[in-house]
């Protein structure tokens, strides 16, 4: 009578856990995340002593739409006359945008409000780096300058934002 009780109780336990029948699984999918900005960092170098040679020593840079962008100006020269920033702005606005900065010397040369104007850099001093970050703007191709007086003409490159 025991081999009974105890076979009916183990089928009984075996039943509750599922035993070999197959048990339904549910399959939930983690909702769809995001991938991550893309971060890219740079260091774009302000070259040349005299107003003849100075120059950005890169022409061109890309970026993703929406990508978080850094860069690191460093400025090379050791002229103490030379003091240059990088100011990203929208193509066709680069005299603007220069000429409404020459009175702005408090505020890096640019107006960081004016619509043109994607980012910019502080004033990086001869020998000295500065950094700034930004958000590539919609895809397109924008142009980067000097702003510091007289500059914007010869300091110049492309960002190329796809």
């Amino acid at each position: 009578m025991k081999k009974i009780i105890l076979s009916t109780a183990l089928l009984y336990v075996l039943a509750s856990c599922g035993g070999n029948q197959p048990q339904q699984t549910t399959e939930t999918s983690a909702p769809a995340t995001e991938a991550a900005p893309q971060t890219i960092e740079l260091t774009i170098n302000a070259v040349g002593n005299t107003m003849a040679d100075m120059a950005y020593d890169t022409k061109e840079i890309k970026a993703k739409s929406g990508a978080k962008v850094i860069i690191n100006l460093t400025n090379q020269g050791n002229d103490p006359a030379m003091i240059h920033n990088l100011v990203i702005v929208k193509q066709g606005s680069e005299k603007d945008v220069a000429m409404e900065g020459l009175n702005l010397k408090d505020q890096s040369y640019f107006n960081a409000t004016n619509a043109n104007v994607i980012a910019g850099s502080p004033m990086a001093e001869p020998g000295k780096t500065v950094t700034f970050e930004f958000t590539a703007p919609e895809p397109g191709t924008y142009t980067y300058i000097c702003t510091y007086p007289g500059h914007w003409m010869k300091m110049q490159g492309t960002l190329i934002v796809e």
